[in-house]
């Protein structure tokens, strides 16, 4: 697994980097879907928060404060279905995102990374495994999340023309 420090380096990147590519297209684009049961912005936005405060942090604080504990499995595509709302604030999903991720970073800067949790699919996993897992997740939503913006913008320059 690759070192902690450029593991918690690159989570604070890609949320960075999230806020950037957010701000890199028009709010009332950010809900345009590249093709027919593609993610929009928004879309991918919303995922992206489901899994940091529904997922990813309750799980860190479990296995921070507790002796291997069970994970809870949580069904992130009925969570999308029940919590995506295009007319939600993306500065308002965003900030929530911002600050699950400010709260995994710090309980990571704090914890043994091989503390381990039972997850009831894969087994045994540690919080090294979940911020890596968190750090993946959020830079292939991120690249979808581009290439959202690219092909809306490529869609725009073709009905210019």
């Amino acid at each position: 697994m690759p070192q902690s420090s450029s593991i918690l380096t690159a989570l604070r990147f890609s949320a960075d980097e999230l806020i950037r590519e957010l701000d890199r297209l028009p709010t009332e684009a950010t809900i345009w879907q590249p093709a027919e049961g593609e993610w929009s912005q928004h879309e991918c936005l919303t995922h992206i928060q489901i899994c940091e405060r529904n997922i990813f942090l309750p799980r860190l604080q479990a296995m921070a404060t507790q002796t291997n504990p069970a994970l809870p499995w949580v069904d992130e595509v009925a969570l999308q279905r029940e919590q995506w709302n295009p007319q939600r604030p993306r500065t308002e999903l965003l900030a929530d995102y911002a600050s699950a991720r400010q709260a995994e970073i710090e309980l990571l800067e704090q914890s043994n990374w091989a503390r381990p949790g039972q997850h009831p699919r894969r087994g045994p996993i540690s919080m090294g495994w979940i911020a890596t897992y968190a750090m993946a997740h959020t830079l292939e939503h991120l690249s979808q999340m581009i290439r959202a913006r690219l092909f809306y913008e490529a869609s725009q320059a073709r009905a210019a023309q």
